[in-house]
């Protein structure tokens, strides 16, 4: 059975979450794991396959946002519609509250670009041009400071995305922003 395509990853992101910010970030999650792909030199198919991970990563959040259950529904959804393994097991993967370990590079990549997107964009909305391409590495550090700005972002995930990685934070900060760059318009940044 082929995989599916990125156009059916998409409807099914869109069937699963009526929230456009929750479509945007699995779209910017999406970029963040095509570009380190593509950077690892992985062939076509298996960029395309890892960035559909990276786009229904949060798949069942809106329907199921209970860190108890969030990734393990969504995994079982895409079990059930065919979807590879390796994308069923990222999504799965992603949430430290299922206690599961991560134990491939698309499980900690999706991992990764998952929270830091987030704060990313809540970084560049704060930039006088509110642009991505107008934040650097120095300005998500000043930001990670202030326990009050974008709350919700677990610091501790952020730096241990980066580790996880085997790189040092500002290293995944500046590839993630330059990655993103390339759905910025898409998503309104």
């Amino acid at each position: 059975m082929p995989d599916p395509t990125r156009a059916e990853a998409r409807a099914l992101l869109h069937e699963w979450n009526a929230s456009p910010s929750l479509r945007k970030h699995g779209v910017l999650v999406e970029a963040g794991v095509r570009g380190y792909a593509a950077d690892d030199g992985l062939d076509p198919a298996t960029i395309d396959r890892w960035g559909i991970a990276g786009l229904l990563h949060d798949l069942d959040y809106e329907r199921f946002p209970d860190a108890a259950t969030h990734g393990a529904v969504g995994a079982d959804e895409l079990a059930t519609r065919g979807y590879p393994q390796e994308v069923v097991d990222a999504v799965r993967r992603h949430n430290d509250a299922l206690g599961i370990a991560r134990t491939t590079r698309l499980d900690h990549l999706v991992y990764a670009c998952d929270e830091l997107a987030g704060f990313l964009v809540a970084v560049a909305l704060m930039r006088p041009t509110r642009r991505l391409e107008d934040v650097e590495p120095a300005n998500v550090r000043k930001r990670m400071k202030d326990k009050a700005f974008a709350r919700a972002v677990p610091r501790d995930m952020l730096l241990a995305g980066a580790d996880e990685l085997g790189l040092d934070f500002d290293e995944h900060a500046a590839r993630l922003i330059r990655y993103l760059g390339a759905v910025a318009l898409e998503v309104g940044l």
